[in-house]
């Protein structure tokens, strides 16, 4: 009753009167706490009601990075590094990728998440796609939407990406205003949470919150922005830089299996490791080699005179150069390394290093291939035993042993 008895004596002021609240009393205030979407050890990064912006390069994998996550959303089941309750239903409305395309992707997710009958069923109810288009904020499509948001009533709303679903010029802080006006009306009007999913430009902003090309008035609508960045030391690694009102910022690392759509998070940061450009200009470089040189490779490739002095300075810090006098570098001397059986690396001793190793003794196998040997028998020695399934008992060659 007080609620309705509030809009009466509203509507007879003719306006609105506001709740004031005072310095002393209001930081003791207990508040109500808002449905977190996503949480995570560093805090809340997208409550319900809330705009996340996701950024990133062109097909650097923004999708797939959105995939894992919603696919998350819709289970109810941690997604990365990312904390999620319950079972939310999201309309993922795509507006790039081909329906082929999509569904290849998403034909990896299930097959990995190897989701049972029930996880299934709540798959089907509530992680929902269509490639409809619209461009906010204009009326035809304001309409398309409440119609459509009215029918599907999903909790979580994902624009992918922005520019195709966006009517106004990017750069135009007025046509954003206009199209985050006509978004936050839909979000009034449904409890809508929503994701949108935007291009960085080409030289990318290195403010993570304002990393998104054009006008910054969605940065500071948002109540979080996520970066995502490849990491250039790596090739299959990327970083997602988390910037939001409710959390510390923090950094994901993340990883991608060859040839597969879905991500795993790393617990640590991978150790640094030059990039595969850096390795480039240094093996088209003699092995003594002037400042000016580095930068005339460095210039072919595309590099400015500036980055390619941070690249050098990459590239002493790295060890792959050495300074011999000023102007003047020289490349190291890479230690030998011999891939074995299982794919880890055998470092080369010195004869002063292999002296100090205590010998091992041969096992039967290898002192039946020796005496093969030396009899000048030319067939097979021995094998060694099998286990049941007919391996050697070797682990598979797999770099990403152990993170499943």
């Amino acid at each position: 009753m007080g609620g309705i008895a509030e809009e009466i004596r509203n509507e007879a002021r003719g306006f609105r009167l506001w709740t004031v609240e005072n310095f002393f009393e209001f930081p003791d205030k207990v508040l109500e706490l808002g449905d977190v979407i996503l949480n995570s050890e560093h805090g809340a990064v997208l409550t319900a009601g809330g705009v996340l912006q996701l950024t990133g390069a062109g097909k650097i994998g923004k999708s797939m990075l959105l995939l894992n996550v919603a696919y998350g959303l819709a289970l109810g089941r941690d997604a990365l590094s990312f904390k999620i309750d319950k079972p939310r239903r999201v309309l993922y409305l795509n507006g790039e990728n081909s329906p082929g395309t999509m569904q290849e992707r998403l034909r990896c997710l299930r097959d990995y998440y190897c989701i049972d009958h029930e996880e299934a069923e709540l798959a089907r109810q509530n992680l929902l796609f269509t490639s409809a288009g619209v461009m906010l904020p204009r009326p035809d499509a304001m309409k398309e939407m409440r119609g459509n948001l009215a029918e599907i009533r999903p909790e979580i709303l994902i624009l992918d990406p922005l520019k195709n679903f966006f009517s106004g010029e990017e750069n135009s802080a007025d046509n954003m205003r206009e199209f985050m006006a006509a978004v936050r009306q839909l979000m009034a009007e449904f409890s809508l949470t929503v994701i949108i999913v935007h291009h960085t430009g080409k030289k990318q902003n290195e403010n993570h919150l304002y990393s998104g090309r054009g006008s910054s008035v969605l940065g500071d609508d948002a109540e979080c922005t996520a970066s995502f960045q490849k990491d250039a030391s790596e090739k299959g690694r990327f970083t997602l830089a988390v910037t939001g009102r409710n959390c510390d910022e923090f950094t994901l690392h993340l990883a991608r299996q060859p040839e597969r759509w879905f991500l795993y998070s790393l617990a640590d940061a991978p150790e640094p490791k030059p990039d595969h450009t850096l390795i480039e200009i240094i093996d088209e470089l003699p092995d003594e080699f002037r400042t000016g040189q580095f930068h005339e490779v460095a210039e072919h490739k595309g590099i400015p005179p500036r980055t390619a002095d941070r690249r050098l300075q990459d590239a002493l810090a790295f060890g792959l150069v050495e300074r011999v006098r000023v102007g003047q570098l020289r490349k190291m001397k890479s230690t030998p390394v011999t891939p074995t059986t299982k794919g880890v690396a055998e470092v080369a001793y010195s004869e002063d290093e292999a002296a100090k190793v205590t010998p091992v003794a041969p096992t039967p196998n290898e002192m039946a291939g020796v005496a093969y040997s030396e009899t000048g028998n030319t067939s097979a020695a021995p094998s060694m035993p099998t286990t049941p399934n007919g391996t050697n008992g070797a682990e598979p060659d797999d770099e990403f042993r152990g993170m499943f």
